[in-house]
């Protein structure tokens, strides 16, 4: 992939759901699947036209330009009736494509997607495909479902907002705080997206950190903030102070216990904690609890100081009220860590024993490196008792 190529990628995940969102904000009602085959058609042209004509000195606003352009041809090939003032309004004002424009857009979307007569679930893939751009493969990994579940709900949800006129398109503060929790998740889940990437997708890794700290952040801001916001702004504050610190020079993934934790950004944790403090109320969301098990492992100096008991308390409260198999994991390799290897082996082993679960890479990986860790307890026992003797 040269150069270019890798642009465009960028831009694509970038701007994708972002120019969607912009389109279906002016021209409302257009069908959303529609809008998704405009976006795709101006990437296209832009990847067989840029590379003869040069890089224009506004990509986005280019991309943009063209999505507009297009969206008015179809709107007037459908009827003879359309509205014929939209010819009109070609033109890009400049602070459609600033940044902020952009992003305002993406939360924009966001918000659209949280649409009351969606289930909640369709309500999060619908925003991980188009908020995220998420692939459909990353959306099922999310869920624990196949490939063709997740098609198959977006092609519902498609149809759903096709046949009832549901319109994708909103102010930012249209809707109520009924939405604010399903906001809070798809964030969550295009945070923790962008945190596990590794090697050559780092990058784009940061890339999604950033987009789900700026969407929480105009939440923040905004007067739909809760408690809940706040958690979970402290929760992925913690999360990326240590960013920096989870990875080698050459991108490969450096496990919590050998990361320099010099590289850990002691003014965002200092920021998280006080948030942290903030966000406390007489209801612990998830974010709260797994804010707080963050705020012990960036406490501790060194990995030996962890305070896993803590830890193991905060996972056995977080899996009653919110069961996740990946907290499951987790708290498994705490259980280890706290000296309690039985419970941990048979947590592993359960999620092993689920047909739905058994197939997450991180579930095997995490039983392997179980049995190294029993393997070196055993052998440091051993030797141990050698030099008693």
């Amino acid at each position: 992939m040269n150069e270019f190529e890798k642009h465009l990628e960028i831009l694509y995940k970038e701007r994708f759901g972002q120019l969607i969102s912009l389109i279906l904000q002016r021209f409302r009602h257009l069908p959303i699947d529609w809008a998704e085959d405009i976006v795709q058609e101006t990437f296209a042209v832009a990847a067989l036209h840029w590379p003869k004509t040069g890089m224009p000195e506004n990509p986005s606003g280019w991309l943009y330009q063209t999505c507009k352009n297009k969206s008015i041809n179809l709107l007037k090939k459908i009827s003879k009736t359309a509205d014929l003032s939209l010819a009109k309004t070609v033109s890009v004002a400049a602070d459609e494509i600033s940044e902020d424009g952009f992003k305002d857009a993406q939360l924009r979307m966001l918000m659209a997607c949280c649409h009351p007569h969606l289930t909640p679930k369709t309500q999060i893939v619908l925003a991980l495909k188009y908020v995220a751009n998420l692939k459909v493969e990353n959306i099922a990994l999310q869920f624990g479902a196949g490939p063709d579940a997740i098609e198959k709900m977006l092609y519902r949800a498609r149809q759903k907002i096709k046949t009832e006129s549901l319109i994708l398109s909103t102010g930012l503060y249209g809707y109520s705080v009924e939405r604010l929790s399903v906001m809070h998740k798809v964030i969550y889940l295009i945070f923790t997206e962008g945190y596990k990437q590794s090697g050559e997708k780092i990058s784009q890794g940061k890339i999604l950190c950033e987009d789900a700290l700026i969407l929480n952040k105009f939440l923040f801001d905004s007067p739909l903030c809760n408690p809940e916001t706040k958690a979970l702004q402290a929760l992925m504050l913690f999360n990326v102070a240590r960013f920096d610190g989870r990875f080698d020079a050459q991108g490969n993934a450096v496990e919590l216990e050998y990361q320099d934790r010099t590289l850990w950004d002691q003014s965002l944790i200092q920021l998280a904690s006080f948030l942290l403090t903030e966000s406390e109320d007489s209801v612990f969301s998830p974010y709260h609890l797994e804010a707080a098990i963050a705020s012990v492992h960036c406490a501790a100096r060194k990995f030996e100081d962890t305070d896993w008991e803590a830890i193991c308390n905060y996972y056995n409260v977080l899996l009653k009220v919110y069961p996740s198999p990946f907290a499951e994991i987790n708290y498994a390799v705490a259980l280890q860590y706290n000296h309690q290897n039985d419970k941990a082996f048979r947590i592993l082993m359960d999620l092993h024993r689920n047909p739905y679960f058994n197939k997450l890479p991180i579930l095997d990986v995490t039983i392997r490196k179980y049995h190294e860790r029993v393997t070196m307890q055993h052998s440091e026992h051993s030797a141990l008792s050698c030099k008693k003797q």
